[in-house]
């Protein structure tokens, strides 16, 4: 009988080491096992040619909505109007690269980038300047 009764506290005593192992985030949903890159990226410095370009936006902000669609949105200081554009992307699990082609007032510009511990940068010529962008997860 004592043998029984050591075996149970046991295998209770396992089973409470495994259970406290593993924590589960109640606001966790199957997209943050399956598709972890969807989320929301902060633009965290934000340069064209010599000009910080934060010292004039309150924000840039790239919101990937779901496997398909991103969106890109900000605001300037001044005249606060928010701009919102929405277009289609591809994401490659194995290289982890984002690529998308967003049309802003008129112009065509397409980008690839690779998404690394949830942040990402995005370079390139802008009017004839280099445009600099590193975003992170917000």
């Amino acid at each position: 009988m004592k043998r029984k009764y050591y075996l149970l506290l046991l295998l209770f005593a396992t089973a409470c080491v495994f259970l406290c192992a593993f924590t589960f985030d109640k606001d966790s949903s199957l997209k943050d096992l399956t598709h972890p890159y969807i989320n929301t990226y902060e633009c965290t410095a934000a340069r064209l040619g010599n000009e910080d370009l934060l010292e004039q936006y309150e924000y840039f902000r790239i919101t990937l909505l779901d496997e398909k669609e991103l969106e890109v949105s900000f605001k300037r200081k001044r005249f606060g109007k928010k701009h919102i554009y929405r277009c289609n992307y591809t994401f490659n699990p194995k290289t982890r690269e984002l690529s998308a082609e967003l049309g802003i007032l008129g112009y065509r510009f397409k980008q690839t980038t690779k998404i690394s511990n949830g942040k990402f940068t995005i370079s390139m010529p802008v009017f004839g300047k280099p445009l600099l962008m590193n975003f992170a997860v917000k």
